[in-house]
């Protein structure tokens, strides 16, 4: 019985799960493509200076400075990160879904670092959430749907540790192969509906941001004259 319903969650209900992910991603980056061409159509100022725009995306990609102020928060956020992206796209029980669905070579991780990743991931995403939740800042800034979101990434990678490790698995490793199938498959669908969508638009959220400040025409001279910063770089 619960063979039938993980050949299920692995076979129809991934490639739907899937297919919604990519359409929904796809569909927020075009959209916010033609958005970025209207307003730098409409832009009063149209000169953007590119090289600072793709200095400013990197440092974000490798927060050297936020590293400085909140060490324990980038390491964190850099491991979390690292295991969302690597160990599902590169890990091997991972892997046999790609080369079934598309048929083409695709390069496996060693087990033994892709379990590093993914425990250092959980245990990140863990801090992260807990200094979320404690915070009343963060708090403050968060919405209870984001939370939810890591609660739900959370249990996708225990659950996923639990199913390639039956030794570390508190129940049945199947009946957690399955919770893992699933909780997946919803996160694909989730994925363009919440924060996570920044996987696709944080190349282009620098650009966003400096067309804002160039829309509508001086207003950006006008903002930097109103607070007597002029002669400020922004």
């Amino acid at each position: 019985m619960i063979d039938g319903w993980i050949e299920l969650a692995r076979g129809p209900l991934f490639r739907l799960s899937l297919a919604v992910c990519l359409l929904g991603l796809g569909t927020i980056l075009f959209t916010t493509g033609v958005s970025i061409v209207r307003s730098w159509r409409s832009a009063g100022d149209r000169t953007l200076p590119i090289g600072a725009i793709v200095r400013t995306t990197l440092r974000w990609v490798a927060p050297v400075r936020l590293a400085k102020v909140r060490p324990l928060y980038s390491v964190a956020s850099i491991a979390f990160h690292a295991g969302l992206l690597l160990v599902p796209l590169f890990s091997v029980g991972h892997v046999g879904l790609w080369q079934t669905d598309l048929r083409v070579p695709w390069p496996v991780l060693p087990p033994a670092l892709a379990d590093t990743l993914a425990v250092a991931a959980a245990v990140a995403l863990l801090g992260l959430l807990v200094a979320r939740l404690s915070s009343r800042v963060m708090r403050g800034l968060s919405r209870p749907q984001d939370s939810l979101v890591l609660v739900l990434l959370l249990g996708v990678m225990l659950s996923g540790l639990g199913a390639a490790h039956p030794l570390w698995a508190p129940v049945d490793a199947r009946a957690l192969l399955l919770v893992h199938l699933l909780l997946a498959d919803a996160t694909l669908v989730l994925t363009p509906m919440t924060k996570m969508a920044h996987c696709i638009l944080f190349p282009v959220l620098q650009l966003v941001f400096e067309l804002g400040w160039h829309f509508p025409q001086a207003s950006g001279r006008h903002v930097a004259t109103a607070l007597a910063k002029e002669d400020e770089r922004v």
